[in-house]
């Protein structure tokens, strides 16, 4: 009888978890999974076009890959074959969602890596990409969301650098943007980025685009990157009076910066060669939210002083 392939149940009977932790539950298998399919070498013919059409595995999974990798079939993963250096191909939305779990999970270590200027009161802030160096330098970091955040890096010079020259009537319909979203809750922000009158007041150069990209980000990390019960957020509240308040603050910035970096980021990317919307979203809202979260955690520490 031939072997047959890797099979993982998990059945809990009549008991029920909440629905925020089924999610984190779920989300946290598929990150598993991908893992252990690129670290084993899987799909090296995924490279190749006709490869990544006929590959049956995506088919094996019920309702195809069930979010193991947005985008399917139009949109298929690419890893290496054995002794590539490549992990992975183009930036989709759950490399957001994992870059910042990488960093949120691991914020001392990422403080550890900054220069010393960045950790003193009234000091500079990093940018998002002296967070992203600095944690590709932590070794509880998995060489994946490294190899993810080293895609980031490639493309966020040319978006931050596209940024600065956008035309002013663009810029103004982002610092717009930025104030409807000041102070809403993830769950508000993303109901105004799907709102169709706001996007008509927001459609020039891509942005209603970047809007779409933006309001998938907050999907996918709504149990995870934007949930209260993270360890960044539980951390923010350790020991501190009116702490609660602290945390619902980060949450609040973390997913107004995410959504403004993946705004701009993906109405840059759908016009600059080689980029793309997407990957433009993702390399936007990383950099924008990495720095934010960092900016909460010296904050932090610093009170204790």
């Amino acid at each position: 009888m031939p072997d047959q392939g890797s099979r993982f149940v998990v059945d809990l009977g009549d008991f029920k978890l909440p629905a925020l932790v089924e999610k984190q539950v779920e989300s946290e298998i598929r990150a598993t999974v991908l893992r252990a399919l690129a670290e084993s070498g899987f799909g090296g013919d995924l490279r190749a076009p006709h490869g990544r059409v006929s590959n049956p595995i995506w088919d094996q999974f019920p309702g195809q890959t069930l979010g193991l990798w947005p985008g399917w079939p139009n949109q298929p993963p690419i890893f290496s074959g054995p002794g590539g250096s490549e992990v992975g191909g183009t930036l989709q939305i759950g490399d957001h969602t994992l870059i910042m779990r990488a960093v949120m999970e691991n914020p001392r270590q990422v403080l550890r890596y900054l220069p010393g200027k960045f950790k003193v009161k009234n000091g500079p802030r990093p940018t998002g990409s002296e967070v992203l160096q600095a944690a590709l330098q932590v070794d509880q970091i998995d060489d994946y969301a490294k190899s993810r955040i080293q895609k980031v890096l490639e493309i966020l010079p040319e978006i931050e650098a596209r940024q600065a020259s956008l035309p002013e009537s663009v810029k103004r319909s982002v610092d717009e943007l930025r104030e409807q979203l000041a102070n809403k809750t993830v769950a508000e922000k993303r109901a105004l980025l799907r709102d169709p009158g706001v996007r008509s007041r927001h459609r020039e150069g891509g942005l209603a685009e970047g809007m779409e990209y933006a309001a998938r980000m907050l999907e996918d990390g709504e149990s995870s990157i934007y949930s209260p019960d993270s360890s960044f957020y539980r951390m923010l509240q350790d020991g501190k009076p009116f702490s609660r308040a602290a945390a619902r603050d980060a949450i609040s910035d973390i997913g107004s910066m995410d959504t403004i970096g993946a705004t701009a980021g993906g109405a840059i990317g759908s016009v600059a060669g080689g980029v793309g919307a997407g990957p433009g979203a993702v390399a936007g809202g990383a950099g924008a939210s990495a720095g934010a979260a960092v900016v909460h955690l010296v904050d932090w520490v610093i009170s204790w002083f």
